[in-house]
């Protein structure tokens, strides 16, 4: 029979036993929650930082544009086709030297001639010309300009200035952009269109 004093010292032991038990069992529980919490922000962490590629679409929509610039008339003087005539201050032309016919409004696969687009600016119109774009950009221009072809011309241009990909042009105010923004040709169509110094219906 074990004495009183052994009878403590086992019920002690067991004691200890079962709080050694106890904060190991703890102890891991924690390990294991940590180790949760850190992966968690790991794997959220990596799908922050592993955004899809861009498309076309959200590649157009980051195109930015320089001010508004505004240019003195050149004057609206007829010239015939093929008829030299000085320098126009703009690239492209916001006013001056023009055929005695416009274009007509819409759109457009190939180039115009600048000398006939000067006449729908003098009418109030708007000219959107666009150089080295993705297929889907100027498709997004051409769908811009089917909804609002109220005296708007689509055309592409190459010789628009190093470092633009689009031109917006109305009587004497220019707006160069390097890709397309929507919001920006809205803004500009909305603040020139039929503001040229010869509307017509």
């Amino acid at each position: 029979m074990p004495t009183r004093h052994e009878k403590i010292k086992q019920q002690e032991a067991r004691r200890e036993g079962e709080r050694r038990r106890k904060n190991f069992i703890i102890g891991t529980g924690i390990v294991v929650g940590v180790l949760l919490v850190v992966g968690i922000g790991l794997a959220l962490a990596n799908t922050t930082l592993a955004a899809p590629a861009p498309t076309a679409v959200t590649v157009a929509s980051q195109g930015q544009c320089a001010a508004v610039q505004d240019f003195p008339s050149q004057g609206a003087t007829h010239i015939a086709p093929g008829e030299a005539h000085p320098p126009y201050s703009s690239n492209p032309p916001t006013s001056g030297w023009h055929w005695a016919n416009p274009q007509e409004w819409g759109i457009y696969t190939t180039p115009q001639v600048q000398e006939q687009l000067v006449h729908n600016l003098e009418h109030g119109g708007i000219i959107i010309q666009y150089n080295n774009l993705p297929a889907a950009d100027v498709e997004r221009l051409t769908t811009l300009v089917q909804h609002d072809r109220i005296h708007m011309i689509l055309a592409p241009y190459p010789d628009l200035p190093s470092g633009s990909n689009v031109a917006i042009t109305a009587w004497t105010h220019l707006l160069l952009c390097n890709g397309v923004s929507e919001d920006a040709i809205k803004r500009f169509t909305t603040a020139f269109r039929d503001k040229g110094p010869e509307l017509v219906p």
